[in-house]
């Protein structure tokens, strides 16, 4: 191995002596995201979180002083490299990860992420850091992957020492990824003053070598304000990005940091031997192949392409423009024939590049020769293998998205229709689809997350989003020329800007809601605690069942409310708990007998104040008949001395419960009262009939799927998070809903659908709904990552067409 130069060394010094500092604002922040998301999420996932800031926090003092020391000897073995080495690469398909655990596996791929986000966030102070680096190396071209300050490096070594020990594999892949957005600020000032110091040291800055440039009769064929990266910092957008890690040699080849079986072998780089990229425009690329140039980059994007490309390509093009094939119109009504069928009946339609789109609503780019004459004049201006590859990755994207069958058609249609302008941006960003935070992929991501919200694509709500994201789409195909990613930045502020005022509406409907299920569940956990209290107390004991019910059940709720509703009021707003006492005493027939005079005085004082509290609690006048029926016949003894009625043997009647009783809730512990009024207004009476059969839709296309077991569907129940949308069959409707509220035991659950309306359930009414096939939740991964790891996954090699 080569020593590494004074130069170098002084860089790896002085990013250690920073890592300690870096490392501590890093899991600041991270421990604030982790509790934030506690505090949001699903009660089986808050534990997980919970522990995992925890135990962040116990190795803090631990990483600050061991981080810096891995560090500098990552750094300097990287450096030592020569090229030989194995590179440190990654992947994204779980195939090649099956015999690992699965947390394990979720870290790597946490890792490799971070080490992807880092690389795009950071492409302007690393692309310059590159090529001081590349140069202070000894390098006389630019070398992003020989970079030993480069992110994967970073995302590598922190993976490694936070995976030492008993650690929970889980926990590393949530620890990096709540340390993406610190991490990122934290390299970005380290990179600038690294610069500087290289600049100071009179480094200068190497240079991407082109072996031969284009002829120039092509250069000059190139059309006004073609985006074409040059050589040297600023190509690293059609090439290898901003230091990410290339196919090529280098790496910790022999270190403690070696490589481990997650890293993709390095593919072999084809440059012809006059120096273009060895590329033609029917050249078959695989997915994988485009998923690496996604993921990593690929070694000759940044390379010219051929004069016989640009031949080939505007033959082609000529032939497309010539070629009068008739092309079949839009057939509306295909779209239409199964309007009358339930919204969850319907088949979905295909949609794809090829396929034409209602021109009333996309104009010209409604047909599909018109798209393919877009992308095939943008492959007439490539100027670099990058942006060939860009197109490819646009139209297979797209083509991914369409098929996605969780989109209605008109939305996977929309997507379609927006090619054009997202081929136009891939020529000045050949890789936006792999960063997260790109306007482009964003505009798509949201469009496709919001219309989630609708499984009707013929009602008149989503009628009105459509229309909004069609207008924006359009707008954005008439932008010529397109040179950044401002218009895709504006078009979906403008899309959100009118989605926030939509959600305002509803929003307040739903915080009343959410406000009163959440005043119930504090309230119940209140009355728990104060009935555990109420059992330690001798003279319940020896109380009439009746009354030890009421008061572990409904009283309990009583006081609980009054100290919510008072918080300032002490322990007893409104003395709840001090007719407990009297209560008590009244239902003892031997001292009631005793002193009949106390009994006469203390007993309607005590009934007085029973009806008051449960008329605070929101009970209706009935709810309680049965306890007042019981209580007095308990009373019966000593009030009929005042009538003057003796009968020596009087025993209280039997208990009897009605429907309405809450006296048993708190000792279920995973139950929930609520007040008549509030039930309704938290949509309980939707989704609680009184036979499956009111359930049933009263017509569907097919017979109806078969009916889950208990197992499927509380393996169902429990995948279930905040945020996932569901198709729920209520009131003779299928409707989407979005899951908005859990209790903190996972007993109940709040939906809301479109206006806020409310639709909340028990956890059995949930399992019955689920095992019945009447609420069918919506896969909940992102439609672009899905669409990206459909990329990946092997497939027939398809030709870069027009």
């Amino acid at each position: 191995m080569p020593a590494v130069t004074p130069t170098v060394a002084r860089s790896i010094a002085a990013a250690a002596a920073a890592a300690g500092a870096l490392v501590d604002q890093c899991v600041d922040h991270a421990m604030a995201e982790l509790q934030s998301a506690e505090a949001r999420a699903m009660p089986s996932q808050r534990q997980q979180l919970s522990d995992a800031w925890r135990e962040m926090l116990a190795r803090r003092k631990e990483w600050k002083e061991q981080f810096p020391r891995l560090l500098a000897a990552a750094c300097e073995i990287d450096a030592r490299d020569d090229g030989t080495g194995t590179t440190a690469g990654f992947t994204s398909s779980f195939a090649d990860l099956s015999l690992v655990d699965d947390n394990v596996i979720a870290s790597k791929i946490e890792s490799s992420r971070l080490a992807q986000q880092l690389t795009s966030t950071l492409e302007r102070p690393l692309s310059e850091l590159d090529a001081l680096m590349s140069s202070a190396l000894g390098l006389d071209v630019i070398q992003p992957e020989r970079n030993p300050l480069r992110p994967a490096l970073y995302a590598k070594v922190l993976r490694r020492m936070m995976g030492e020990g008993q650690t929970d594999a889980a926990w590393t892949g949530l620890w990096l990824r709540a340390m993406a957005k610190p991490l990122a600020e934290q390299l970005d000032k380290l990179y600038v003053d690294q610069a500087k110091m290289l600049a100071q040291a009179r480094v200068h800055a190497a240079h991407y070598r082109l072996v031969t440039a284009p002829s120039p009769s092509t250069a000059s064929s190139a059309p006004a304000g073609t985006a074409v990266a040059p050589a040297g910092a600023g190509a690293t957008n059609a090439g290898t990005a901003g230091g990410a890690p290339s196919m090529q040699a280098g790496g910790f080849a022999g270190s403690a940091f070696a490589p481990e079986g997650d890293d993709l072998p390095p593919a072999p780089p084809q440059v012809s031997s006059s120096g273009f990229a060895d590329l033609a425009p029917q050249q078959a690329v695989d997915g994988a192949r485009l998923q690496r140039f996604l993921l990593r980059g690929e070694p000759q994007a940044h390379r010219p392409l051929a004069p016989s490309f640009h031949a080939q390509a505007q033959a082609e093009l000529q032939q497309l423009e010539a070629g009068a094939v008739e092309e079949p119109a839009y057939d509306a009504g295909a779209a239409r024939q199964h309007m009358h069928l339930p919204a969850v009946d319907r088949p979905p339609r295909r949609v794809a590049t090829d396929s034409p789109l209602p021109e009333e609503v996309w104009g010209p780019m409604a047909a599909a020769r018109e798209r393919a004459l877009v992308r095939g004049r943008l492959k007439t201006e490539a100027r670099e293998a990058g942006q060939v590859f860009g197109l490819e990755v646009v139209r297979r994207l797209v083509d991914r998205v369409a098929e996605d069958p969780r989109l209605l058609a008109p939305v996977r249609e929309a997507i379609v229709g927006l090619e054009p302008s997202l081929s136009r941006l891939a020529m000045v960003a050949p890789r936006f689809f792999s960063d997260e935070a790109h306007p482009g992929r964003l505009l798509v991501e949201k469009v496709a997350e919001r219309s989630f919200k609708f499984n009707d694509e013929f009602s008149v709500e989503f009628q009105g989003f459509f229309h909004a994201v069609a207008q924006g789409f359009n707008r954005l195909n008439q932008v010529e020329p397109l040179d950044s990613p401002e218009p895709f930045r504006s078009a979906l502020d403008a899309l959100q800007a009118g989605w926030a005022a939509q959600d305002a509406m509803d929003d307040e409907a739903q915080h009343k809601v959410l406000e009163a299920v959440q005043l119930a569940e504090d309230r119940q956990h209140e009355a728990e605690r104060i009935a555990s209290e109420l059992r330690q107390r001798a003279d319940l004991a020896d109380a009439p069942q009746p009354v030890q019910d009421f008061l572990l059940g409904t009283w309990s709720l009583v006081v609980a409310h009054a100290r919510l509703a008072q918080p300032q009021g002490g322990i007893d707003p409104g003395g709840h708990l001090s007719v407990v006492t009297d209560l008590l005493w009244s239902v003892n027939r031997d001292l009631t007998l005793r002193d009949p005079a106390r009994a006469f005085e203390l007993i309607p004082r005590v009934v007085q104040k029973i009806r008051a509290g449960l008329e605070s609690l929101g009970q209706q006048p009935g709810e309680a008949g049965s306890f007042f029926h019981q209580l007095e016949q308990l009373h019966r003894p000593v009030m009929k001395l005042r009538a003057r009625h003796r009968h020596r043997d009087v025993a209280p009647a039997e208990p009897v419960r009605l429907p309405g009783d809450a006296s048993d809730i708190v000792d279920q512990g995973d139950q929930l009262w609520m007040a008549p009024g509030e039930l309704r207004a938290a949509g309980f009476e939707d989704t609680v009939p009184s036979e499956v059969a009111q359930l049933r839709p009263a017509r569907a296309s097919h017979a109806p799927l078969p009916v889950l077991d208990e197992g499927e569907a509380e393996a169902v129940v429990a995948a279930l998070g905040l945020g996932d949308w569901a198709d729920l069959y209520s009131r003779q409707q299928w409707r989407r809903a979005k899951l908005v509220w859990a209790s903190a035991k996972g007993s109940f659950f709040m939906f809301v659908s479109h206006g806020g309306q409310p639709h909340s359930m028990t956890r059995r009414s949930l399992q019955r709904l689920v095992k019945e096939r009447l609420l069918r939740p919506v896969e909940r991964d992102g439609v672009v990552p899905r669409a990206l790891e459909k990329l990946a996954q092997p497939s027939a090699p398809m030709p870069l067409a027009a």
